[in-house]
């Protein structure tokens, strides 16, 4: 899969499209027409109580869409600010309509934290290199360059980094000086080797950029994008379409979780 994991698409959207289940929820259990029950979210229930039904899952399922170590934190407390609402309604009316109530968001809570703690789920927001949806395109370059004073072969290139499939014996986290001449563009950059193959024949870099570098690095990728070179196979195809994934769900049971990798 070369998209964000349809599972948290999927999951912030129902986060997103939870105050309109609620609203009609708590119209049958009022017994109230869905107009009545709207007009008395919007007119009659204080704004505070108002914005944790409507504002809070909202938030929730934006935290969730973001994907980054901080929304993972708003989104826990999100659960945790809609939780103590469901407790705050059924101290304030216990019966056993608001006690169901109070076990099934406590049982959907529990399930959805166990969830986020799954590793391959947490990866995602905690670790940077694992949302690989965010990298930037690669165009191919195949082009000869100098690594550390040694020949080296670029095969492709990003704005962040590029894939070496021959040069000076590395390892990762080697720092290295490269350069190379394209269309009688010099252009020199330093880099780290992130990962390196197991048969030590190629290896992937990221760039520590200067301001220079980056705007050199820039005029070839742009470059490159005019020539259409970019590596299709790295971008979104069908086998990544929400049907695909819905239907391996459904019959492999896969999906559910996202495979990292790096």
């Amino acid at each position: 899969m070369k998209t964000k994991p349809w599972s948290l698409i999927v999951l912030a959207l129902l986060h997103v499209l939870a105050p309109l289940g609620n609203l009609l929820l708590n119209a049958v259990r009022a017994g109230r027409t869905f107009p009545a029950q709207l007009h008395y979210w919007f007119e009659v229930l204080p704004k505070p109580l108002l914005f944790v039904y409507v504002g809070v899952p909202i938030l929730a399922g934006v935290f969730i869409y973001i994907c980054k170590r901080w929304s993972y934190w708003a989104y826990l407390v999100c659960l945790a600010i809609i939780f103590a609402s469901n407790l705050y309604s059924y101290w304030t009316s216990m019966n056993w309509s608001t006690l169901i109530a109070l076990i099934v968001v406590l049982l959907v809570d529990l399930l959805i934290v166990a969830y986020f703690v799954v590793p391959s789920v947490q990866k995602i927001y905690f670790d940077p290199r694992m949302r690989w949806w965010e990298a930037a395109p690669r165009y191919n370059f195949n082009h000869e360059a100098v690594v550390n004073g040694s020949k080296a072969f670029i095969k492709n290139l990003s704005q962040g980094g590029m894939f070496m499939t021959s040069g000076p014996s590395l390892q990762a986290n080697d720092s290295l000086e490269i350069s190379w001449n394209y269309e009688g563009q010099e252009t020199k950059v330093l880099g780290k080797v992130l990962y390196k193959s197991p048969d030590g024949l190629s290896c992937g870099v990221r760039f520590q950029h200067t301001p220079e570098s980056q705007r050199a690095v820039k005029d070839v990728i742009d470059s490159l994008h005019a020539k259409k070179l970019i590596v299709v196979e790295r971008l979104p195809g069908p086998e990544d379409s929400f049907g695909v994934w819905l239907k391996k769900l459904f019959t492999k049971g896969e999906g559910l979780f996202p495979k990292t990798r790096i």
